[in-house]
């Protein structure tokens, strides 16, 4: 046996390469079998040092096996991955002493101990008496006694194979393998060495090579921490995501194309999404590279989707299977999509096809294996088109087994026996090379430039977890595979890439990843930068035309995207603007809302009440909803807190929810049977028997009488028609008290309300005073919503009710000749409206309090506002101009954008849209 051992990877590869093709030459009838992970890779390297591979065969080592048994005439039936879960679980099930007897999936037990089962065969392990905890004892014993138990005879290949080599093979054999390591295969190997000829490598040896690969690969892993001068071709890119750090390397590929072949790259990815990332920034490039096809079961899917809302009933389940347009029925893409609309706008589906589909999937029932297979077999047969893929998997599915699964387990041997399987594809000779990290390949292929990605720590070198069914420690004592093992092979497969010569090896790392998270520079290169001094990688503007955001974004166009360069040009030169409304649309009669609307922004005001947009319909009771139930159950009610005309509340709960119901009833929508809404509404029926106690509360504590609820209004300003509803109106003389009900805290801000903001009740006030001739005397709003009591007092101690009651108090203005009226057992504070009185009894300043002739001179600005508002409205302006603040305090109050519904169709652009600035106080500009 010859034993190449270097930890040079790329250098003892090619000796070993070279003397291969050496002895096929001198020994043309001597078969060479090279075995190794990456048979095609192998094949690319072979065929750049000789013109064919007459008496060279490349392969697996499972495929080596196979052909052992061919010589032999010899048919070994293994069993499969899915016949040997069953077994073991089996056996975990029938023996109450069991470990893992009460597993609770007994599926991915048995799928983590099969693997367990695989390196006890191939490292040939026994069961160990050396100390340890009493866990770990009673693990690895019943690991051990279910091994014995379980059948070996149709497992593993290894022990037929070492029965049966003789003289016949009396070949050479190059094991460059990975799998070297396992002990069943040292014994398969040691005895093809007795009548051939073996040739093996290993990589623990330090390597002599005098030059930067040789330095940096013996002390990339150790201690050593002194700069080498040693010529080498690093370069460290450093990128703010890896966004930036997948176009930075695609984009330097494309500069050197000019004097290169995409053949002398090869870019090693780390991952999946370092993957999909960077296909999608070559295919915009245009560049051929070697891909890797995922083949995947539809059928397979969709029946997992349909099996996951059996478990769950989640209706998106159910939507996302008939997505797939694989069920009967149901391959109307339009109708598919209106069902899914449908259940995001109501919750539910009242679809009689889809009802029917629906009862006939929760039908996929069983105990064993035997009956789900035969559930899910009448399913598939009755609901599915018929295509050759959905009668292979029938034939797929054609299982038994009396062993108990639950639905879970059966969904995880279904996912074991139809797994993604995937290869890569090189379509083109012409093609970059895209390598992971176990594929050091990069100089046997004679590639120039190599790109190493995602360079951060936890990403490359990987993280290995001590979480594994047998831990290290259990491992150790029985010299099963350890997580150090792990990352000790790991370690070696760095090593190995960094044992290649190339013209220029760049070393990237991001600072961010694709979901914007924190990423730690990768202690690689913290060692690298201590062995040489590496320079830095000179990034590039990434100006392209496949780069197409970036490109226009500096200015640039593709002369060939004509329809997109006139859309572009039509947004800069109108500065994404709308033009004013031609039509003669008549705004009357206008409430004080739409006048806000229209103030805050006057495309929201277009969208919502010209062209009247709904926003998307969500299942979910909304705020609006809500409110206008409240308002209906306490007009229903009002005689709870009319005048204490209520001497009792003991029936007011049951008086509640008999309003709730006949309001749901007359106002009937499916949706408000959903659990999830009848839980809010059981929420709201609290809210407001605390709200009419508190109501009660407060009148009782006052000189005014309830005198009318939900009362309309009506004004006319010049040609301005104004209309409205005031929730509730008391009276005192000839004093009016306005209340509006809220169903969240509202402030009244009389200086934004000079700017067109919280003017509603405000006007409605004045409206009712003209009308009916009485005197303002308050505009208030209270808020529904229930509150939590905090106190600093001990949870032992009383509470006083006045400290609950005056959570509760209500937002506004009261005229100077009324407050004391409103809450007319005030001492210090009133627990009604937000007044506070000196010794003296005269308001604080702070007071929400305002005089007679300030109200008046408020409610003329008021109407001035409004006329202005009103002419802009009828000369067209619906531009997209928000009105903000540059002081927080006031934008959060009337930015109109925070929760706008508009904002995909709106797409306001900071760089061309403006917006209407407001200052309290200050002079603002005009619309």
């Amino acid at each position: 046996m010859h034993i190449y051992n270097s930890n040079h990877y790329s250098s003892t590869m090619k000796q070993i390469i070279n003397d291969c093709l050496i002895s096929a030459k001198e020994n043309p009838f001597v078969l060479h079998y090279i075995i190794v992970d990456d048979p095609k890779y192998y094949e690319e390297i072979f065929l750049k040092q000789t013109k064919a591979l007459f008496n060279i065969e490349i392969m697996t080592l499972s495929t080596f096996y196979q052909k052992l048994l061919q010589r032999y005439h010899q048919d070994f039936k293994q069993k499969t991955n899915l016949e040997n879960i069953l077994e073991i679980m089996q056996l975990n099930k029938e023996d109450p002493s069991s470990l893992f007897h009460h597993s609770l999936n007994h599926v991915l037990m048995a799928k983590e101990i099969l693997e367990i089962f695989k390196n006890f065969y191939l490292y040939s392990l026994k069961e160990t008496d050396k100390d340890l905890p009493r866990l770990s004892q009673d693990k690895i014993k019943t690991l051990f006694h279910l091994y014995q138990q379980f059948d070996q005879k149709h497992f593993l290949v290894h022990d037929l194979i070492l029965s049966l080599i003789d003289e016949k093979c009396h070949d050479r054999y190059y094991f460059l393998t990975n799998q070297n390591k396992f002990s069943k295969n040292q014994e398969i190997i040691q005895k093809l060495d007795q009548y051939g000829h073996v040739f093996l490598y290993q990589d623990n040896q330090e390597n002599k090579m005098d030059d930067y690969t040789g330095y940096v690969t013996n002390h990339l892993f150790d201690s050593l921490q002194e700069k080498s001068t040693f010529l080498h071709p690093y370069q460290l890119l450093k990128a703010s995501t890896i966004q930036e750090e997948v176009k930075q390397v695609v984009f330097d590929i494309n500069t050197l194309l000019s004097n290169h072949t995409l053949r002398d790259f090869a870019i090693y990815y780390p991952n999946d999404d370092y993957y999909r990332h960077l296909c999608r920034i070559l295919d915009q490039f245009g560049f051929a590279y070697n891909k890797k096809e995922t083949l995947v079961n539809k059928t397979f899917q969709t029946v997992m989707m349909l099996l996951r809302y059996v478990l769950s009933h989640n209706e998106e389940d159910l939507l996302d299977a008939l997505s797939s347009y694989q069920l009967q029925g149901f391959q109307d893409f339009q109708y598919v999509s209106y069902l899914k609309n449908k259940y995001k706008s109501q919750g539910f589906i009242d679809d009689k096809a889809y009802y029917t589909l629906k009862e006939a999937v929760l039908k996929i029932q069983g105990a064993n294996l035997t009956t789900y297979s035969f559930s899910l077999k009448t399913f598939i047969e009755a609901s599915f088109n018929k295509s050759e893929e959905v009668y292979a998997f029938l034939s797929s599915i054609d299982l038994s087994g009396s062993e108990t699964l639950s639905l879970k387990e059966y969904m995880n041997l279904l996912e074991e026996m139809f797994s993604p399987k995937t290869h890569f594809i090189k379509e083109n000779y012409d093609s970059i090379y895209l390598l992971n990290y176990n594929q050091p390949y990069s100089e046997l292929l004679g590639i120039q430039y190599i790109y190493c990605l995602g360079l951060n720590e936890t990403i490359v070198p990987k993280e290995f977890k001590n979480t594994h069914l047998l831990l290290n420690q259990e491992a150790l004592a029985i010299n099963y595979p350890t997580t150090y093992d792990d990352l000790k092979e790991h370690q070696n497969d760095l090593k190995h890439l960094f044992s290649s010569h190339h013209e220029k090896i760049v070393l990237s790392y991001a600072l961010r990843d694709l979901n914007g998270g924190d990423l730690v520079i990768s202690s690689i290169i913290k060692k690298l930068t201590k062995l040489v001094e590496i320079p830095v990688f000179k990034k590039h503007a990434l100006i392209h035309q496949a780069l197409k955001e970036n490109y226009y974004l500096c200015g640039n166009q593709d002369e060939d995207l004509l329809v997109l360069n006139h859309q572009l040009l039509t947004y800069k030169q109108t500065h994404h603007q709308v033009l004013p409304l031609q039509i003669d649309y008549q705004h009357n009669p206008l409430s004080a809302s739409k006048l806000e609307v229209y103030n805050q922004c006057p495309y929201k005001y277009y969208l919502q009440y010209i062209l009247k947009v709904d926003q998307i319909n969500d299942s979910k009771i909304q705020s609006n909803e809500i409110g206008t139930l409240v308002h209906y159950v306490l007009e229903k009610n009002y005689f709870y807190f009319n005048n204490n005309q209520a001497k009792s509340f003991d029936h007011l709960k049951e008086d509640i929810h008999l309003c709730v119901q006949k309001y749901l009833n007359e106002h009937f929508q499916k949706k408000y049977a959903l659990p999830k809404n009848q839980f809010f509404l059981k929420l709201v029926e609290d809210d407001l028997y605390n709200t009419i106690l508190v109501l009660s509360k407060q009148m009782q504590r006052g000189l005014f009488e309830l005198s009318v609820c939900e009362e309309r209004v009506y004004d006319q300003i010049q040609d301005i028609e104004l209309k409205g509803f005031i929730d509730r109106v008391d009276l005192y003389q000839n004093y009016l008290k306005v209340i509006d009900y809220k169903s969240s805290n509202k402030e009244l801000n009389l200086d934004l309300a000079r700017l067109g903001f919280n003017m509603q009740m405000l006007i409605y006030l004045e409206m009712l005073s003209k009308n009916k001739s009485y005197d303002k005397g308050a505009v208030l709003y209270f808020n529904t919503r229930k509150r939590m009591l905090k106190s600093d007092v001990s949870i032992l101690e009383k509470q006083y009710p006045e400290n609950f009651f005056k959570l509760y108090k209500m937002d506004g203005y009261s005229v100077d000749e009324t407050y004391l009226e409103i809450d007319h057992d005030m001492e210090q504070e009133s627990s009604v409206i937000q007044v506070k009185l000196k010794k003296d009894g005269s308001p604080y300043n702070n007071a929400k309090i305002i005089s007679h002739d300030e109200l008046n001179t408020l409610l003329q600005e008021i109407t001035l506002h409004i006329q202005g508002l009103y002419q802009q409205m009828i000369s067209g302006d619906i531009r997209i101009y928000p009105t903000r603040s540059d002081n927080p305090t006031i934008d959060m109050h009337i930015n109109p954008c925070r929760f706008c519904h508009y904002k995909a169709i709106c797409n306001y652009d900071i760089f061309y849209n403006e917006d209407h600035q407001i200052e309290l106080g200050g002079k603002n500009e005009e619309r």
